[in-house]
């Protein structure tokens, strides 16, 4: 989706709606355990590996992952913080128009790309290639 900021404002609005529903009945209806706990990471990536055998699949799956890349966002900001933000000025910036979380309290890397971790974690297969991320971040 290409956004503009209208459209990102109205995303961030409705990530509680998404977020119920991710919870609520994709959980149950996938037998998943979505608390935003660090060990939840590992039950949202091994599900994205079982369904999804490449990246064009799971970027062909819009919705999906559109609600992978928010339930992984909101995870990492229980747990590190931070704000949902999307550049859409500087076209260099590598996440130009992809919502990422920053925060000035982030050591090294500026921005978190949920996003691109539920993508990159299908050819990697190791299950708990998120929640190294976050566990990293954390220390």
């Amino acid at each position: 989706m290409a956004y503009t900021q209208d459209n990102f404002q109205e995303w961030i609005y409705y990530i509680s709606d998404k977020m119920d529903f991710f919870t609520g009945e994709f959980a149950k209806t996938n037998n998943l355990i979505l608390d935003y706990s660090i060990e939840s990471l590992n039950e949202v990536e091994n599900w994205i590996i079982v369904n999804y055998k490449t990246i064009d699949e799971l970027i062909n799956d819009s919705q999906m992952l559109d609600l992978l890349t928010i339930y992984i966002g909101e995870t990492f900001r229980k747990h590190i913080g931070g704000k949902w933000y999307i550049d859409l000025e500087n076209k260099e910036n590598v996440y130009y128009h992809m919502p990422v979380l920053t925060s000035s309290d982030y050591r090294g890397e500026i921005y978190i790309a949920p996003r691109t971790y539920a993508t990159a974690s299908i050819p990697r297969k190791k299950g708990n290639y998120i929640s190294t991320i976050l566990n990293n971040n954390l220390q």
